[in-house]
This record gives structure tokens, sequence and C-alpha cells, in this order.
């Protein structure tokens, strides 16, 4: 198995312990909202999920701007691939000419 699941299992497994041994009920309030008898565990996990979501858009704009870049990059490479291609002289995948003169191998002639 994968370390990423073996970590994951463990994880889940401290997960239900934690959740097991405390069942404790608190009252939440916010503002004028109250919610009643809500179990520590659910507290918590909707405060991690929140905490991600957070973070996720905090990097958004950041992940866009890399994404543009890489299209960008794509771009301009298919560019260049197609200017080396319409060339008269015959370029290997190192993009190293091979000359005008060149037949195809060593041993032809």
């Amino acid at each position: 198995m994968s370390w990423k699941v073996i970590v994951f299992f463990i994880l889940a497994v401290l997960l239900v312990i934690f959740t097991v041994q405390n069942q404790i009920l608190l009252n939440l309030k916010f503002f004028h909202w109250e919610i009643t008898d809500v179990p520590v565990v659910y507290i918590l996990l909707s405060g991690l999920i929140f905490g991600f979501l957070l973070a996720s858009m905090m990097q958004l704009p950041r992940i866009l701007k890399l994404k543009r870049e890489l299209k960008k990059v794509v771009t301009e490479l298919k560019k260049s691939e197609e200017i080396i291609a319409t060339k008269d002289e015959l370029v290997d995948s190192e993009g190293v000419s091979m000359g005008s003169e060149y037949k195809g191998g060593f041993f032809n002639e």
C-alpha cells in the first residue's frame, strides 16, 4: 500500500477514537442564533473544513495566475515548434539541425 493510504487510515482511526472519547454536548451561540446540544466533534470538524476552504480561496488567485502563465508558455512552445517544422533543414527531436545534405542515417550514401 502507498504511504499516503496508510497515513489516511491512521488519521481516520485517530478521528474515530477522538469522536468516541469526546461526546460532550455544547451550546453554540453566534450573534442571534443559538444551536443547542452540538457534539464537540462536529464543531471541530466544521472548523477544520471552514479553515481548509478559506485557505483554498486565498490560494485561488495564485493558481489562476499560474494556469494563465502555463497556457501562455504552451502556446509559445507550439508556435516555436511550428517555426522549426517549416524550415527547410531537417531537425531531430533535440532541435539539432542536421543540414540540408543529410540523407537520414550513418550508413546511407
